[in-house]
């Protein structure tokens, strides 16, 4: 396996040299830091329905690496014909949803967490460990492993002041309390998963209520048209970022999380 995060060094390089041949321009602008890449695998249908898998080096950032980064290995998914290991899930089966039955996995996302990298934010290479029976009895059975990216579904009377909803998504990581739930820092590299169904829905990870992926709007990618193809890319049933379907449970930041809780 490659270097899991690459620089465009050898072309900021290449570059560097081109610029020392040409004669020097006091209105030339600085260059544009290239971001760390990473790689990233995926399995998913077209829009025709056919099933394709590829790996992609595409850049190591919050609105890429949250399409990828919430079940560890071993996280039981539950489907139409029982709980399946989210590393054996493949595009196509049907999962069952909490609020609309089963529904055919579109998607499957996966990359590596190198924990021991240098530069790379805490929060990205945490995982959360759930214990057995921390949301109630069974929920989850046995204890659970989150990655960093995901989302738990939240119901308080704060989210129907809020948005009007009985429930909201929150970050994972916002549970955390050093007990029930504890953040984790892995030894060694580990692979994550992520999933995507027709709009955004409600999982059952373990017993845990969880969501599916959805981009919503991510403001890194929406405001650079090269970067948002190379999201897109990622994503071989979809066109556009509408094409991910609706969203109709409202996400809470960490912050706001906190908040209701103390309340």
């Amino acid at each position: 396996m490659g270097y899991p995060h690459q620089t465009a060094a050898g072309i900021a390089a290449s570059r560097a040299m081109k610029g020392s041949l040409s004669p020097a321009r006091s209105d030339r602008r600085p260059p544009r830091a290239t971001p760390l890449t990473r790689r990233y695998e995926v399995a998913g249908l077209t829009r025709s329905g056919a099933l394709i898998d590829f790996t992609s080096v595409a850049p190591a950032t919050p609105a890429f690496e949250e399409a990828f980064a919430a079940f560890a290995r071993g996280t039981l998914i539950a489907t139409a014909d029982g709980p399946v290991a989210v590393e054996d899930l493949i595009p196509g089966t049907m999962i069952e949803t909490a609020d609309n039955g089963p529904m055919p996995l579109l998607w499957v996302g996966s990359m590596m967490i190198f924990p021991s990298l240098p530069d790379v934010a805490e929060d990205a290479v945490r995982l959360i460990r759930v214990t057995a029976d921390s949301f109630g009895l069974a929920r989850p059975a046995h204890d659970l492993v989150l990655g960093p990216r995901a989302r738990v579904l939240f119901r308080h009377t704060g989210c129907k002041q809020m948005f009007g909803t009985r429930s909201a998504f929150a970050p994972a990581r916002s549970y955390t309390d050093g007990v029930n739930m504890v953040s984790v820092r892995p030894a060694a590299p580990v692979r994550v998963y992520h999933l995507v169904l027709d709009g955004q829905q409600i999982l059952l990870a373990n017993g845990i209520e969880v969501e599916s992926y959805h981009p919503g709007t991510p403001a890194d990618v929406m405001v650079d048209l090269e970067m948002r193809e190379l999201f897109l890319g990622l994503f071989p049933h979809v066109r556009n970022l509408t094409d991910f379907g609706p969203m109709h449970i409202p996400r809470l930041t960490e912050h706001e999380f906190e908040g209701m809780r103390a309340a």
